[in-house]
C-alpha cells in the first residue's frame, strides 16, 4: 500500500498561549499533540459522505457505469476506458488515509478520555466501528481482496491483502456486536455527529441496515450466512422510515458544499455530462413521476438521453436536473430507508425472512417517489401499471429495476446492485468501445511497485487478472 495511507490527516488548530515557562517554546501552538475525538469523527463522516456523493472525472464514475448519466466531449469513462485514470487510487486515498485514519484517531482519543462515562464511551466506539465496517465494505465491493487486518499500522508499509469473503464475515461479526452495544441506549457524539446528531437509536437502525446489506450481498454465494445475517438484522430492527436515512446536509458556502455542485458549478464541468439514454428511455416507458426531478426540461418534446459512451452534444440532449447538481446545499445520502425495503422484499422471496414481499417492494418505490417531491397518489398510480406492479414470478427483475431507479444519484450502490442482480437487463454496451459494464475496479497503479508481493497474491486470488471484468467474490450470476 502507498506510504501515504499510514499517515493521519493533520487538522490545524490555532491555540493561543501565554506563559513564562520557557519549556512551552517547544510546543507547536498551531498543531496540538492531541486532537479532540469529535473533530476527527466529524471529519471522517464528511470525507466518507463526500466520496460516496462525489462525481469527478477519474474518481467516481459510477453514475456513468450505472448508465443514469453519460458524457459529452470527454467520454473515456462512459466507454470504460479508464487505464490512465487510476480510479481505485482516489478511493484508497480517501478511505484509508482520511476516513479510517480519522476514525482511528477518534477511537484513540475516546479510549484515553478518563472523564468519559463508560456507556457513552461504548456507544462512541461502536459508532466509529460501524463507519469502519461501511468503509471496508466499499473497498471490497470496489476491487475484491484489500488490505484489512494490517492496515493503519505506521510500522507496516506493505500490508497483506485479506481474502474478500473473510473480510465480509468479520464485518458482519463487528457490526453485530456494535448494534448490540447500541441497544442499551444512552448518548454519543451529539452535534459532532453530522448524520444523526448523536441519536443512538438511529445509529442502531443504521447498523442493522448495513448488516442487512452485507447479508444480501452474500445471497448467491453463501446462502446460509446470508440468511442468518439478514434475519438477525431484520429481527433486531432496520430503518423504519425515511426519517431513519443517513443524510448529510451540505451547506451553501465552501468548504461544505455538495461535491457535485463543486464539480458542475465551481469547476465549470456541467457541459461534460448529459442524461443517459438507458435511464431516460426506461423512465419514459413507465411514465415514472421522478423523471422531472432527475432531469432538466431543457429541450423541446420532452426528454432525450445521450447514447451511452457516444460523442454527445451537450446542447442536443437532456441535462441533469439543476436541483441535483447546481445547488450548493443539496443533501447527500449515505444509507437510506428505501434500500432496506428492497432488500427485505428480496429476502422474503429468497426465504430468508417471512413477510409480504409486495409490501416491502411498494414501500421502497413509494419512499423513493416521495423523496423526489412526488405524492402518495402518484406512487399508487405508478405501482398500478402492468410493468411496475409486483409479481413474484419476476421478482428479481422488478426489484432490481426499481432499486436501480431509486439509486439514481447514488452511483456506487446502483452499479454494485446491478452487478449483483444483473438487473435491469437493458443496460447496453458502450457506444464506441462496445464494452459491457465493468465488474470491478483494478487496484491502484502504484501497488505492484510498492507492495508487489501482496499485490501479486491478491491478483492470483482473483484468478490471475487485475482488470475490470474479473468478478467480485459475491458476483456469481
Amino acid at each position: 500500500m502507498k506510504k501515504f495511507l499510514i499517515f493521519s490527516i493533520l487538522i490545524g488548530l490555532t491555540v493561543a498561549s501565554c506563559t513564562d515557562d520557557i519549556t512551552d517554546y517547544n510546543v507547536d501552538p498551531k498543531n496540538p499533540a492531541e486532537v479532540p475525538a469529535e473533530f476527527t469523527f466529524t471529519n471522517a463522516e464528511k470525507e466518507l459522505a463526500d466520496v460516496i456523493n462525489d462525481m469527478s472525472v477519474g474518481s467516481n464514475v459510477f453514475r456513468l457505469w450505472a448508465q443514469h448519466w453519460t458524457e459529452t466531449t470527454y467520454n473515456d469513462e462512459a466507454n470504460y476506458d479508464v487505464i490512465g485514470r487510476d480510479l481505485a487510487d482516489g478511493y484508497w486515498t480517501i478511505i484509508y488515509s482520511r476516513v479510517l485514519n480519522d476514525l482511528k484517531s477518534s477511537r484513540e482519543a475516546i479510549q484515553a478520555d478518563e472523564f468519559l462515562d463508560e456507556e457513552t464511551r461504548a456507544n462512541k466506539l461502536a459508532i466509529i466501528d460501524i463507519l469502519e465496517v461501511y468503509s471496508y465494505q466499499m473497498l471490497v465491493d470496489l476491487s475484491g481482496d484489500v488490505p484489512y487486518s494490517e492496515t493503519l499500522n505506521i510500522d507496516n508499509f506493505t500490508p497483506v491483502y485479506d481474502d474478500a469473503a473473510t473480510i465480509y464475515e468479520d464485518l458482519i461479526r463487528r457490526v453485530s456486536e456494535d448494534q448490540a452495544t447500541l441497544s442499551n441506549g444512552g448518548s454519543s457524539f451529539g452535534t459532532a455527529d453530522i448524520f444523526y446528531n448523536g441519536d443512538v437509536a438511529k445509529w442502531r437502525k443504521f447498523a442493522n441496515t448495513l448488516k442487512l446489506r452485507l447479508g444480501m450481498r452474500l445471497a448467491d454465494v453463501n446462502e446460509s450466512l446470508a440468511s442468518s445475517t439478514v434475519s438477525e438484522a431484520y429481527n433486531d430492527g432496520v430503518m423504519e422510515s425515511s426519517d431513519d436515512s443517513a443524510i448529510i446536509n451540505y451547506e451553501s458556502s465552501a468548504p461544505n458544499t455538495n461535491p457535485v455542485y463543486e464539480l458542475f458549478e465551481l469547476n465549470n464541468r456541467a457541459e461534460d455530462y448529459v442524461a443517459g439514454a438507458t435511464s431516460v428511455n426506461y423512465l419514459q416507458s413507465v411514465n415514472d413521476p421522478r423523471i422531472d426531478d432527475f432531469f432538466d426540461e431543457n429541450i423541446e418534446d420532452g426528454y432525450l438521453g445521450g447514447p451511452i459512451g457516444a460523442n454527445n452534444s451537450y446542447a442536443a440532449y437532456t441535462h441533469i436536473d439543476p436541483d441535483l447538481v447546481a445547488t450548493p446545499d443539496a443533501p447527500g445520502a449515505v444509507l437510506e430507508y428505501y434500500e432496506a425495503q428492497f432488500f427485505l422484499a428480496e429476502a422474503v422471496e429468497r426465504g430468508f425472512i417471512s413477510g409480504d414481499a409486495e409490501q416491502f417492494y411498494e414501500n421502497g418505490v413509494t419512499a423513493s417517489i416521495l423523496k423526489y417531491n412526488g405524492t402518495q397518489e402518484e406512487a399508487e398510480a405508478y405501482l398500478a401499471q402492468s410493468g411496475v406492479a409486483y409479481n413474484s414470478a419476476n421478482w428479481e427483475e422488478l426489484i432490481g429495476t426499481q432499486k436501480w431507479i431509486a439509486l439514481f444519484n447514488r452511483g456506487f450502490e446502483a452499479w454494485t446492485e446491478y452487478r449483483r442482480l444483473d438487473e435491469p437487463d437493458f443496460l447496453v454496451n458502450s457506444a464506441l468501445s462496445d464494452l459491457p459494464v465493468p465488474n470491478r475496479v483494478f487496484y491502484p497503479t502504484e501497488e505492484p511497485a510498492l507492495n508487489s508481493e501482496n499485490y501479486e497474491a491478491a491478483v492470483q486470488n482473483l484468478g490471475g487478472e487485475d482488470d475490470l471484468y474479473t468478478k467480485i467474490f459475491w458476483d456469481v450470476q
